[in-house]
């Protein structure tokens, strides 16, 4: 998938911002980012749907209402452009300072490679269903996920890395004698 693998070279050293918005708007905020050139991610996952008796495989966001943005300006900046694009939003704040949360790019780059859509095996949670399962903490050392680090979880004879990230959990069947015991 071209757009993603073009996303991901992008990254930079940039902090990004978890923004919600309302009544699946999050492709209008999407389109108006890209209009603008920012550096935006929306967690996406193909589905078959059925139109006119053919069925075809599209496209779709992973969880409503839900785009990150790379932080490239000052904070009050950016929640300006964001009050531009006219779609009602919030951006993931720190419950104590009230400041939006700010994601690192190492997280945030980790995240965006274990949500490609062309990946098969992979599953989408809520938080509260990733913080439920146990699992231990690990780094995985071997194959194209190398370095990424979560929690590995054992269910249905078989294993599950789960990356968890602004209330979204990523689920993907791996082999245990990939990954290590993080410190």
């Amino acid at each position: 998938m071209d757009d993603f693998d073009d996303q991901i070279k992008q990254t930079t050293k940039n902090p990004w911002y978890a923004v919600r918005t309302f009544n699946c708007q999050e492709l209008k905020i999407s389109d108006f980012l890209k209009e603008r050139k920012k550096v935006h991610f929306v967690p996406m996952t193909y589905v078959e749907k059925e139109k006119e008796g053919k069925t075809r495989k599209m496209l779709v966001p992973v969880v409503h209402n839900l785009v990150f943005l790379q932080k490239n300006e000052s904070r009050k900046a950016t929640l300006a452009m964001l009050k531009e694009c006219n779609v009602p939003f919030s951006v993931l704040c720190d419950k104590e300072t009230k400041h939006p949360c700010e994601i690192p790019d190492k997280q945030m780059t980790e995240f965006r490679i274990l949500c490609d859509p062309d990946f098969k095996d992979t599953l989408y949670i809520t938080h509260e269903e990733a913080e439920a399962k146990p699992g231990k903490n690990v780094r995985i050392i071997h194959g194209p996920f190398a370095g990424i680090t979560g929690k590995l979880h054992r269910a249905r004879g078989g294993y599950y890395f789960i990356k968890t990230l602004a209330g979204v959990g990523v689920m993907m069947r791996i082999s245990r004698w990939y990954c290590e015991v993080a410190e």
